[in-house]
């Protein structure tokens, strides 16, 4: 072939596909948004079929299966702190899988509350606990709520980085999940659940509460509204508009019609539920936030909105530095 030509010279070619797909994506929104509005009508009257359609949305273990017994749990005293011990654990959520993590067993007589304390992206509990020292911009999150008198139980899942040495790729795990049925979301919303499972039974723990940052606020708003276990929970760093943010392992098929954060977040009702976001969030603007709780308090117009709260602090992508939602947490557990 004797024809040459210049790369740019396609260039125009390739803006008019991609704004092409943008335009039918944002027509498409607009369509969900209407269809969703309508679907969520009767999110308050009837929350247990709206829980189950959620469940269903993410897939298997959530539904189509049924755990029969406890699951079987390894543990490893690591260390005998002042007022604390600190142990790793292993559950076996499913046949051959097994969740970690890391336990602040509070001292003392009596029932206390359980806190699930849930890291983000590239995040261990090692690392938000401050047992590698620096806990970078979870400003020291967990130990701000283990120095209330609780127990803390803080989950590994899919998300540390490559410094471990053992290397994932989630994206493509959630899509093969989601072929065969399932989610990573779904698996491991149902490796929480397994987990207070296992801390129900025990006579040291007296109700369960959730905090997380960034994807451990994503995890924290799904868990929450599936379980109702959770009494009250801090969501920070991740509430937004999905149409916005719609990362693959947060969107689902034709989940703009049914569930966006607003919709979720309305299953924690009439649960205490505290909504935070920076309004230097330099991965979400925190204006798409503000957005979904407008659609929260349009919503609840009949229920009212003293069980939810939204506040825009000021940070970045970070857990907020004010102990004051903590606070509220520790007072709803109580």
């Amino acid at each position: 072939m004797n024809y040459r030509e210049e790369r740019d010279i396609t260039k125009k070619y390739k803006e008019d596909y991609v704004g092409g797909i943008k335009n039918i994506i944002e027509k498409r929104q607009k369509a969900a948004e209407a269809i969703r509005k309508d679907y969520a009508q009767n999110i308050f009257s009837n929350q247990e079929k709206y829980r189950q359609d959620l469940k269903k949305m993410l897939g298997w273990p959530l539904v189509d299966y049924v755990a029969d017994k406890l699951p079987e749990v390894e543990t490893i005293l690591l260390s005998k702190e002042d007022g604390f011990e600190i142990y790793r654990m292993q559950f076996e959520i499913l046949e051959g899988l097994k969740l970690g993590g890391l336990f602040f067993k509070q001292e003392g007589d009596g029932e206390k509350p359980l806190i699930i304390v849930q890291h983000g992206g590239l995040g261990t509990p090692e690392l938000i606990s401050g047992i590698y020292g620096d806990t970078t911009n979870y400003n020291d999150m967990l130990q701000r709520v283990r120095q209330n008198n609780v127990h803390i139980f803080a989950p590994q899942l899919l998300l540390w980085s490559d410094e471990y040495g053992v290397e994932f790729n989630r994206q493509l795990i959630d899509g093969q999940l989601k072929r065969v049925g399932s989610s990573i979301t779904a698996i491991e919303i149902f490796g929480i659940m397994r987990i207070l499972d296992y801390f129900e039974k025990k006579d040291y723990v007296s109700s369960f509460g959730m905090v997380g940052l960034s994807y451990g606020g994503f995890y924290t708003l799904y868990t929450t509204a599936i379980d109702t276990r959770i009494k009250s929970a801090i969501s920070c760093s991740f509430f937004n508009k999905r149409d916005a943010v719609g990362w693959q392992d947060w969107v689902w098929n034709k989940s703009a019609e049914k569930f966006d954060d607003a919709e979720v977040a309305c299953l924690a009702y009439p649960r205490k539920l505290h909504i935070e976001i920076g309004d230097n969030d330099e991965l979400f603007n925190f204006k798409y936030g503000i957005d979904s709780f407008d659609r929260i308090k349009d919503m609840c117009k009949e229920v009212g909105t003293k069980w939810v709260e939204f506040k825009v602090f000021e940070g970045k992508h970070e857990f907020f530095k004010d102990d004051e939602p903590i606070q509220k947490l520790i007072s709803d557990l109580m």
